[in-house]
């Protein structure tokens, strides 16, 4: 294997092997990119080639940025390794992993590389903490490879930026002591230097001899100043005694140095440094506590005595080095320069003459040389220091093109004649000569006629005069002379990088795994193709000669028309194309079975100079794997998706079909109580105080009764919540709109909750906007279970809140409107942002569209409590209520405005709210909906009324008794035993059957039967007629043996085969009755819907109805 091969090899270099070692023993399967058997060949390759490169490498691998890098890395981060290697960059560096981040999504983002140059980062090395100073270039991998990841290439600049840094320090001190012009103003100056450097001097005091009574001013030292923060952190001492004769641990050292003339380091650790001068430290540069300073004896050379002691405070985040040492040795032979200098003020009179009769001399000779190259071809120039111009001779204008001006002209304007991309070099040699350093560069002019500019020779020399520095030099032509050597380097470079761009795609096609092969155009002859191309197709490399068509037999028959297609595309548009297919080749997938190869192609034309296609370039990719995590994928979805519809199913069945019994017997109970309650207040009682308590009973047991039935159904609304919640979660929740009365949809709320608002002593207004009326809304596509919904939550809630409050009011309104009624119609209404975060809502495909679509809107206002503006932001989030003294006093899961802004959504409306507090609030909704035919119940109801009775069925019924007969279909035994003796209570006459099939059966024995009886399974019954009447039959949809929807539609089947007379009246009865099941009950055959758990007051109406239409049929 590849991996073993790397890994077994041997670099020549025992650093390296050693670090190879301790790549292997990592465990990478531990890792995203698993186990070093699994890399790919890319990743192999990468990784040998920074493993052999001598400069920091990093490779940043998989989707947490696990890290592999080199020896020259390991040594950069110290510490840190080898516990980084194969860690997530998140837990190695947690310091810059933020930083990291941004770099990888920028370079994510753009798909560039990333570039950082000198870029300052704290990192952990022996023990401290110090100023790292690095640039980096960050490469993505490609986007087509299969590896994720970044390559990153790191160089340590901390030597070069610390010191460059460290000489601008002595710079400016060097440039601040010129302005000095006396001893005194010598430390001032030190210090205000200092001041600006706040990393290389964290802090610094200045002690200078202080002469004693005897005028002995070697031993006494006063403080002359101060940098960094001495205000909180005073200073140990104003005057130092350096005779020796303290026991001080800083005085002893300030001694020695002051003896030795030697810098001197205090040290925190061994109390030589004061707590007050580390502390002085924390407010400049890093913020760091010093603990290291460095005392430098100041004189104006080493044979004359200390003139002053300066403390410098070593850098927080830089180690006192040997480099250090040297900057402090420097820096102190600067400021003894400057000492020097201004110790021997009585000399500079003497030396001033002297350079002046120099500089006449030289000014002498300067014109003679100047007199004489006049005459040449060599442009003579001089400036001073600050860059002005002072002389210059024909050939340097005519060189330069800088125009002659009589009046002043500002300093260095003549480098705007310097060619643009040579003024930072003139500048870079213009301050070595400040320095005192000759130069010699080339440089270009502009040129007026030549975009490139004028090519020259130039050669200066700082010269002393009594100014200061003035510079001459003189520039010769040289632009020929560049001009062949251009010519000469850049054919030079193209041969070499035409023969290196060669080499590297052989060397990359042939180590590829990308199929590469190009094919001539006309000859259709293959003149290149790789190790990757013959693997794909299946067939043994051959050399490209011997290549015949016989390759097209590695691709499937079926998919050759695809690439002939795009073949034939590429040479008729010259686009690329893309094409995906299959090989004969199998692919051995994760599972261990197989299955055919997939490859992914890529096209390109290369054309002549006619620019008719000569060739085309094709590569290819191995996509089996994506095909095949495709193909699970997509099964592992519909596996979750039914294995979600059964859950439904199961919550709906193992919850509402108790909640139903535990109903029932609740009405049972309460009806009981009622009762009982009637009659104990028509009896006398000899002992009144067990009457009294007889009736207290009663009492305590209706309210037990209310309670049963009030948490039944609470817990049934919580249940529904939750499976509307899940659809709506699983994008599987469905409107199904249907013909409706607009208006039965308010008399549905009257009938729900006029019972519970008048127990509360709640006044329910429901009324209809004039809306209604003037836009003639009748009979619309709506899906009323799922407006049900909305307003039995709305209006719930407004009882809730209301029944507490003196004044108690709950209105619900209905109107339409043309246009939104979130656009002006209802304008007190905040309503709730869309999801989309757009103009528009996200709604169900089934939802009514058209141009004569129009809108249905409901609003629910109470009298309540209201709610704060700062309550409402949460109202219609999952799981969220107005505040938490609402849960506490009201109850609710929180899901009710959630689920029904989702409703509203899907029914192409909004909802929303307008509340002041103390006051009431209004929540209003609208849906989007058309105008509709008659509903088919109320079309049936209008046939019933005008169509004339059969004769015979007209004398059977009306000879009888006006009793209603029900057949009940029940496979639950409690459920089927509560229901009839609540039914028969109600005096109906009961029969049952505990599946469908017994259902179909049970009409052989009734007067709807039309054909020669038979011998079945005959249903329990109240009596033994034979011809058993029946009026209505409530059909259990969930049963064994034969379920209730495929019961009805053998009983509509029967009807239309002429086994049965007339229509039989059937209600539905389930526990998963929402609006898509209710569609699927009706499509059966079914005449009416009830959902479980049910109130028998809400089923004896339905009963009532349908048999009213078997009584007419």
């Amino acid at each position: 294997m590849a991996s073993s091969m790397l890994f077994e090899s041997t670099s020549g270099s025992p650093e390296t092997d050693r670090h190879l070692q301790l790549v292997q023993s990592v465990d990478w399967s531990a890792t995203s990119i698993g186990a070093i058997d699994d890399w790919p060949p890319e990743l192999l390759l990468l990784f040998h080639l920074i493993v052999l490169d001598p400069q920091p490498r990093l490779l940043l691998l998989g989707p947490d940025h696990t890290l592999l890098y080199n020896e020259a890395y390991a040594e950069l981060v110290g510490e840190r390794h080898p516990a980084a290697l194969g860690r997530p960059i998140r837990e190695a560096f947690p310091e810059t992993y933020s930083m990291t981040l941004s770099i990888v999504d920028e370079v994510v983002s753009t798909g560039r590389a990333s570039v950082e140059k000198g870029f300052c980062m704290p990192l952990m090395r022996d023990g401290r903490l110090l100023e790292i100073h690095m640039s980096w270039i960050v490469v993505p991998f490609p986007k087509k490879s299969s590896l994720t990841g970044f390559s990153v290439i790191l160089r340590d600049e901390t030597e070069k930026r610390v010191s460059d840094r460290r000489l601008q320090t002595s710079h400016q001190l060097s440039m601040a002591l010129t302005m000095a012009s006396d001893i005194s103003s010598l430390w001032e100056t030190i210090l205000g230097s200092l001041r600006d450097r706040d990393h290389d001097c964290p802090f610094a005091l200045l002690y200078a001899p202080e002469p004693d009574a005897n005028g002995n001013d070697e031993l006494f030292f006063q403080i002359r100043g101060s940098v960094g923060d001495f205000e909180n952190n005073p200073v140990a001492a104003n005057v130092l005694n350096l005779s020796g004769t303290s026991n001080d641990r800083l005085n002893q050292k300030l001694g020695a140095a002051l003896t030795s003339e030697e810098p001197i380091l205090l040290k925190s650790e061994d109390g030589s440094l004061p707590k007050s001068w580390s502390n002085a430290a924390s407010t400049r540069g890093w913020k760091d506590s010093c603990t290291e300073a460095v005392v430098i004896p100041l004189q104006s050379n080493r044979y004359h005595k200390v003139r002053a002691l300066l403390v410098l405070g070593v850098a927080t985040r830089s180690k006192y080095d040997v480099a250090y040492k040297s900057w402090v040795e420097e820096m102190r032979r600067t400021i003894g320069n400057s000492i020097h200098s201004l110790r021997k003020k009585e000399m500079a009179a003497v030396e001033l003459a002297q350079r002046e009769k120099k500089a006449n001399n030289i000014s002498l000779q300067y014109n003679h040389l100047v007199k004489v190259m006049e005459l040449s071809d060599v442009g003579i120039f001089s400036c001073d220091k600050s860059g002005n111009l002072l002389q210059a001779n024909e050939s340097w204008y005519r060189l330069s093109s800088f125009s002659r001006q009589a009046k002043p002209v500002p300093a260095f304007a003549w480098l705007e004649s310097v060619y643009d991309d040579d003024k930072a070099l003139v500048m870079s040699n213009w301050n070595s000569m400040l320095q005192g350093k000759p130069v010699t560069y080339q440089m270009r002019w502009k040129h007026p006629e030549r975009p490139e500019g004028r090519w020259i020779l130039a050669v200066c020399l700082p010269v002393m005069d009594d100014q200061g520095k003035i510079t001459t030099g003189c520039t010769t032509d040289i632009d020929a002379q560049k001009r062949v050597e251009n010519d000469a380097l850049q054919a030079l470079q193209a041969l070499e990088r035409a023969s290196a761009s060669e080499q590297r795609f052989q060397r990359f096609s042939k180590s590829s795994p990308v199929a590469v092969h190009i094919l001539e155009i006309p000859s259709r002859a293959i003149s290149f193709c790789n190790t990757a191309w013959f693997d794909m197709l299946g067939i043994k490399p051959v050399p490209f000669d011997q290549l015949d068509m016989s390759w097209i037999d590695g691709i499937l028959e079926q998919d050759l028309p695809l690439l002939r297609e795009s073949v034939q595309k590429i040479l008729t548009t010259h686009e690329p194309q893309t094409t995906q297919f299959r090989f004969r080749k199998m692919f051995l997938s994760g599972d261990g079975h197989r299955y055919q190869s997939w490859g992914s192609s890529q096209s390109h034309a290369e054309l002549d100079e006619n620019g008719a296609v000569k060739a085309i370039m094709t590569t290819t990719t191995d996509i089996s794997h994506l095909k095949w995590a495709e193909e699970v994928q997509r099964s592992r979805v519909e596996e979750a998706l039914e294995a979600k519809r059964q859950n439904e199913v199961f919550i709906d069945m193992t919850s509402q079909n108790p909640l139903g019994a535990v109903v029932h017997c609740a009405d049972a109970i309460d009806e009981s109580l009622i009762e009982m309650k009637s009659i104990l207040d028509k009896l006398q009682y000899s002992d009144e105080k067990a009457g009294k308590r007889l009736g207290e009973l009663v009492a305590s047991s209706a309210e037990a009764v209310n309670i049963i039935t009030s948490c039944s159904s609470h817990q049934k609304r919580i249940v529904d919540d939750l499976l509307t919640l899940s659809k709506l979660d699983s994008n599987l929740l469905q409107i199904n709109q249907a013909s409706v009365r607009a208006t039965s949809i308010l008399d549905d709320m009257r009938r729900v909750f006029e019972i519970e608002a008048g127990r509360a002593e709640i006044e329910l207004r429901i009324q209809a906007d004039p809306s209604i009326k003037a836009m003639k809304v009748d009979n619309v596509m709506l899906d009323t279970g799922r407006v049900h919904q909305i307003l039995i939550n709305l209006i719930t809630n407004a009882l809730k809140f209301t029944k507490d409050k003196p004044q108690r009011r709950v209105t619900i309104t209905m109107g339409s409107s043309e246009k939104r009624p979130s656009d002006g119609i209802l304008s007190s209404i905040d309503f709730a942002l869309p999801h989309t975060l757009s103009d528009t809502v996200r709604e169900s495909e089934a939802v009514a569209s058209g141009p004569e679509t129009f809108f249905i809107w409901f609003t629910v206002s109470d009298s309540g409590r209201g709610i704060k503006p700062d309550e409402k932001t949460k109202l219609f989030s999952r799981f969220q209520q107005a505040s938490p003294r609402t849960y506490s006093k009201y109850g609710g899961s929180g899901l009710g405005l959630f689920i029904s802004r989702e409703l509203a959504e899907l029914q192409g409306g909004e909802i929303g709210i307008a509340s002041e507090l103390d006051v009431g609030s209004t929540f209003a909704f609208f849906v989007k909906t058309q105008p509709a035919a008659p509903p088919i119940d109320q079309r049936l109801k209008n046939d019933i009324a005008i169509r004339p009775r059969s004769g015979s069925a007209q004398t059977s019924f009306s000879n009888e008794i006006v009793q209603i007969h029900v057949l009940v279909a029940e496979d639950n035994p409690t459920n089927q035993k509560v229901l009839k003796r609540q039914l028969t209570n109600k005096g109906y006459i009961v029969w049952t059957a505990d599946n469908g099939q017994e259902a179909v059966d049970f009409l052989r024995q009734t007067r709807y039967w039309n054909a020669p009886s038979s011998t079945s399974s005959v249903p329990s019954s109240p009596s033994t007629a034979q011809e058993k009447a029946l009026h209505v039959i409530l059909m259990d949809t969930e049963m064994p043996i034969m379920d209730g929807l495929t019961a009805a539609r053998r009983i509509r089947q029967m009807q239309r085969d002429g086994l049965l007379k007339g229509h039989v009246p059937i209600l539905s009865v389930s526990a998963n009755a929402r609006p898509e099941q209710t569609s699927m009950a009706m499509d059966a055959g079914m005449d009416d819907s009830i959902s479980k758990p049910f109130r028998i007051a809400d089923l004896t109406p339905k009963i009532d109805r349908l048999a009213d239409m078997a009584y007419a049929g």
